[in-house]
């Protein structure tokens, strides 16, 4: 059986690891981040329209009822779940922030107040697009994403004999963290003996420059990611 390392937060890789074991493959758990809410208050405004990048940013929100009269767009279709999983009807739904953008752009042609519920560490990719083109963001910083001190004693004792056939990354932040705690493990050879599958070319731009062989998904989702990951195991079965 192929063992594949799950960088996510224990919730997610939680649901990865029943993933992979459809897959004949099993999961050497690892998490690089831990998300907590930041438990800011959102301030009341009269927002025109609500946007969501991740599931996190709909469940650290606390009590969102007084913004479901606002539309909501929702990056990635397990946000758009959160969301509705609170009482939200999603809107606009898209992959990735550089996918919804235009979405975004092309519904909303007159100057609008966004409400951005967001993570502390991410791209500016959304806010500038839409300030740009004349729109007002209020910008809310709901959770916040914590670097692990280690890898877990299994992900090192795997990686080190070599076992770890894969490992999944989807972020860059994680991706990059993750590749400061392979150093200081003195892992940083035996990286080069798995593949690393990527959501994004931008998750995958810290593993390329240290010259680790790297695959991107055709889609930033993780279907597409363990598709991916299924078609190289295929490929590297005798």
């Amino acid at each position: 059986m192929n063992l594949v390392l799950v960088l996510r937060a224990a919730e997610d890789a939680a649901r990865t690891a029943g993933k992979l074991q459809a897959l004949d493959c099993a999961a050497v758990l690892s998490p690089v981040l831990e998300f907590a809410a930041t438990d800011v208050v959102i301030p009341p405004g009269d927002y025109d329209a609500v946007i969501v990048t991740s599931a996190k940013g709909v469940e650290f929100t606390g009590d969102a009822r007084q913004f479901r009269a606002a539309p909501l767009h929702a990056v990635g279709e397990k946000t758009a779940e959160a969301a509705r999983a609170l009482g939200f009807h999603p809107d606009i739904v898209a992959g990735n922030a550089e996918a919804i953008l235009p979405h975004l752009l092309e519904r909303y042609r007159r100057p609008t107040h966004f409400l951005y519920l967001a993570g502390r560490d991410r791209q500016p990719i959304l806010e500038a697009g839409l300030r740009a083109a004349g729109h007002e963001v209020h910008t809310v910083e709901v959770y916040e994403a914590r670097a692990a001190r280690a890898l877990t004693a299994e992900a090192v004792s795997d990686i080190a004999a070599r076992r770890v056939t894969a490992g999944l990354h989807y972020s860059r932040r994680s991706a990059e963290i993750f590749l400061q705690l392979a150093q200081s493990a003195g892992l940083a050879d035996a990286l080069h003996d798995m593949t690393h599958v990527a959501l994004s070319e931008h998750v995958a731009a810290p593993l390329r420059k240290l010259g680790l062989q790297t695959l991107v998904a055709a889609k930033p989702d993780e279907e597409h990611l363990l598709s991916l990951l299924s078609i190289q195991l295929r490929t590297k079965t005798p």
